[in-house]
């Protein structure tokens, strides 16, 4: 059984199928439909020649009544002349139909493959500026990481321009602890100074830390140093932090940026709410 079924997939897809990945005149197909109809037909008339030689009707001279008595008995092998010279051009209409669709199939392809290089080098150019902000070393963007991170359906094969919501809402809980560290941190190293600013008024008090508040996120391709020395920069240190997260979801590739804006800004909130409202 399995032998036989062996047989059958190499009949079919030998001997049945168009295959447009090869020329024509090497399908099997084409010439199993343009022989076989010829052989039969050039059985038909070795035959029909046969009998009529038997019955004394062969008559090969050139005359008008030979030809009129060729026409006559060889009239139905001459009709089906025509079939082969039919299925050939059927053949030949499925072989380059088949080729004009893997033809168009893989433009289509080209074409989604250049649409994700493309999509990919503006988003590098778009994190390489967004670094350039930035003194060096203090925020480090690693591109091929982030769009894996922030395109997570996108792919040579199929561009998806939709951000991931889940590298949002990872980000800011990556961010939750630093509001307990800098806690811990304002309560072994706080220290208060006062600035004389006008003699004809009070000394102004200033919370500085006796040692700057240092906290490194680093995070799925990005990593962010912070420095504080005065317990009053830690709010505007928070805005910092979001402030890199949308310029980065301000790329202009972005297909639902208007959801992603929104989550942001709800996930910013519940991120102050913990770190300073409490």
């Amino acid at each position: 059984m399995e032998t036989v079924d062996k047989v059958v997939k190499w009949l079919i897809k030998d001997w049945f199928k168009v295959q447009e990945d090869i020329a024509l005149h090497e399908n099997k197909l084409f010439w199993l439909v343009v022989l076989a109809p010829l052989f039969f037909i050039t059985w038909l008339s070795w035959r029909l020649t046969e009998e009529l030689i038997t019955k004394g009707l062969y008559n090969p001279h050139v005359s008008a009544e030979s030809l009129a008595g060729f026409v006559s008995y060889y009239a139905f092998p001459i009709a089906l002349l025509t079939v082969p010279l039919t299925l050939a051009v059927m053949i030949n209409r499925f072989h380059s139909s088949k080729q004009k669709a893997k033809s168009n199939r893989l433009v289509e392809q080209n074409n989604t493959a250049n649409n994700f290089f493309n999509h990919y080098k503006y988003f590098c150019d778009h994190c390489e500026a967004i670094r350039q902000r930035y003194s060096k070393g203090v925020l480090v963007l690693k591109p091929e990481v982030l769009y894996k991170k922030l395109f997570i359906h996108s792919s040579i094969n199929n561009l998806n321009a939709e951000l991931n919501l889940d590298f949002i809402q990872h980000y800011f809980n990556e961010l939750l602890p630093i509001g307990q560290s800098f806690q811990n941190h304002s309560n072994q190293f706080h220290d208060i100074i006062f600035q004389q600013v006008r003699d004809d008024l009070e000394p102004l008090e200033i919370h500085i830390f006796v040692e700057p508040f240092i906290y490194r996120l680093d995070f799925s391709g990005l990593s962010y140093r912070t420095s504080i020395e005065q317990e009053s920069h830690f709010s505007s240190q928070l805005d910092q932090y979001y402030d890199i997260l949308y310029a980065l979801i301000c790329f202009n590739g972005v297909s639902n940026y208007h959801e992603v804006c929104e989550y942001t800004n709800k996930m910013y909130a519940i991120l102050r709410a913990d770190c300073i409202d409490d």
